[in-house]
């Protein structure tokens, strides 16, 4: 388990961890001095979020990395001194729960989801449906998570042979006895190998040092952090082509990604942090939802800020058709679904560098980016999993439950590891990017959930002390927490008390946290969010346009 380090305040961690992520992964190459005296960082001494977890220092140093690459792509096409980049890490750390911290045409969440098409069907909003996501004790005394994903029929139905209608199940009580009582017959490793048997979500919540040893923990630690691929780098292969950044007209202010073209192909929230992450950097980004997946409607508020949604059914060959035009103009492909499903249906690595050449030419070149759970190497890395699947397996629920003074496995607060594993991703493409056009070729770049969470607890890291636990838990007078508590409802606790204890940052209308969108900007009238983050000085952030629902554009980058 991740040693405990001397607690420092949270500016000075945060540029230590930097320091760590600079030296574990060579392919980021910010230059030593530039981080010395480029980067600074501002805030509180103390985390914002329960248990000691560095989840904030963390998403404050990738926060910090990001704007150093974009300053070294706006350096490199537009010239001038570097930016200077600077990081609030209290925003940062509240950036952790953005999903939940907007309003639209002047409702908060749950008001607001009135505004917008629901995609869950029944799948996510029912009894059963909630209890079959949750951490359950097993047979032998261990902690499984099991995980319904977007439509819980198959586990619930298939799996545990449950009525979705038993009227036993109609009560959050009641459906928790039914799963509960269906878990407890098994071991933990017989849940492991049922899940693995029916394809379906699930996981032991190992100890970090259980997960370390594993053969799958083990593959995934041969991999850095930051996973970037050139192709064609085999021996005797050609030189590739260069691909220069578009041509813009030069003037002030202009963000580092303006003109690149980015198709999203995700779902949830890991992935379209990359795309609205992009966004905000300048990038022209499409996200794509077929019309008969599920979504989670309450994302249309946030994690489609700046970004153009459409739908696309590849079922029908005209709308297949149409998206392939719109990958064959791509810079960026980010596939957000599990490894091998985009590829069965057409659109691998492989075929969409072949759309890309064939629509622009022999010496086009693309980046593509695996967002997933496992990776995409080692025994489970075809096995479908989501955010506390990989808290699960990491180690994390375990350690989270231990410093919130449990012997139970505790999710931890927030969607932590789906939106800095979405920051990683979107830094991935930039170093991409980068390479791409300095040194040429495509590029794949992998971002995964676990292998975040294997990273936050190493001892490079640390962990914090109880000391801390206990200051910021008195700060913020946080409820009890149990592995009862769904992502989403440990999300709503924090950010209420959150809201009490620091209602000045969370004023909407004053806090230079918030971004405010009006008129024809967003549909939704008027609608707020979390601001961006990586403060640069020469090339801000901005979004272009506020969040919108699902499929609210026209198919095209222009």
């Amino acid at each position: 388990m991740s040693a405990v380090t001397k607690d420092i305040p949270i500016p000075e961690d945060a540029k230590r961890i930097l320091f760590v992520l600079n030296k574990k992964n060579p392919s980021l190459g910010l230059p030593t001095n530039f981080i010395e005296e480029n980067i600074t960082f501002e805030g509180g001494d103390y985390p914002v979020q329960p248990g000691n977890l560095k989840s904030g220092a963390v998403q404050s140093a990738l926060q910090a990395a990001l704007g150093g690459v974009a300053s070294q792509i706006a350096h490199l096409r537009y010239g001038g001194p570097m930016n200077k980049v600077k990081v609030n890490t209290d925003h940062a750390g509240f950036y952790l729960g953005h999903i939940l911290l907007f309003s639209a045409g002047g409702k908060q969440a749950p008001e607001a989801l009135s505004l917008a098409p629901a995609w869950e069907g029944d799948g996510l909003n029912t009894e059963i449906s909630k209890a079959a996501t949750s951490i359950y004790p097993t047979k032998d005394g261990r902690d499984f998570y099991l995980h319904g994903s977007l439509d819980a029929h198959p586990l619930v139905e298939g799996v545990i042979g449950l009525d979705w209608e038993d009227p036993a199940g109609k009560t959050r009580a009641g459906a928790r006895k039914l799963i509960g009582d269906w878990v407890a017959k098994h071991t933990a490793q017989e849940l492991e190998d049922i899940m693995i048997s029916h394809r379906q979500c699930g996981s032991i919540c190992y100890t970090p040092e259980e997960w370390s040893s594993s053969e799958m923990g083990n593959a995934l630690a041969q991999r850095p952090l930051f996973d970037i691929r050139r192709h064609g780098e085999e021996v005797g292969a050609p030189a590739p082509a260069k691909t220069p950044f578009p041509s813009v007209a030069k003037k002030s202010g202009l963000r580092p990604l303006e003109g690149v073209k980015v198709l999203e192909m995700a779902r949830v929230i890991a992935g379209p942090t990359v795309g609205t992450t992009l966004a905000q950097l300048g990038a022209t980004v499409i996200k794509v939802n077929p019309p008969h997946l599920r979504d989670v409607s309450l994302f249309q508020f946030t994690l489609t800020t700046g970004v153009r949604t459409i739908l696309s059914d590849v079922r029908k060959p005209e709308d297949r058709a149409q998206l392939e035009k719109l990958i064959g103009e791509a810079d960026v492909f980010i596939d957000g679904y599990r490894p091998g499903s985009l590829f069965n249906k057409g659109y691998g690595e492989r075929e969409v560098l072949r759309l890309v050449k064939k629509h622009r030419g022999e010496d086009a070149s693309v980046v593509y980016l695996h967002e997933c759970c496992y990776g995409v190497e080692g025994p489970y890395a075809n096995r479908p999993g989501w955010q506390q699947i990989a808290d699960a397996a990491s180690g994390c629920c375990v350690v989270q439950g231990h410093s919130l003074g449990s012997d139970r496995a505790i999710l931890p607060p927030l969607p932590i590891s789906d939106v800095s594993t979405g920051v990683i991703g979107a830094l991935e493409v930039l170093i991409a990017l980068r390479e791409r056009a300095t040194k040429g070729g495509s590029y794949t770049c992998v971002s995964s959930l676990t292998r975040l969470n294997m990273f936050q607890l190493e001892p490079e890291v640390g962990l914090y002390s109880q000391e801390v636990v206990k200051k910021v838990q008195d700060e913020f007078g946080w409820g009890p927490m149990s592995g009862e508590h769904s992502v989403l409802e440990l999300l709503a606790m924090i950010s209420a008390r959150w809201k009490k204890a620091r209602p000045e940052q969370f004023d909407m209308e004053t806090s230079p946290m918030f971004v405010k969108f009006e008129g024809s900007s967003t549909p939704y009238g008027t609608a707020t969010v979390v601001a961006p983050v990586a403060q640069l000085d020469r090339n801000p952030s901005h979004w272009d346009f506020g969040p919108r629902p699902y499929g609210h554009d026209q198919p095209s980058f222009d």
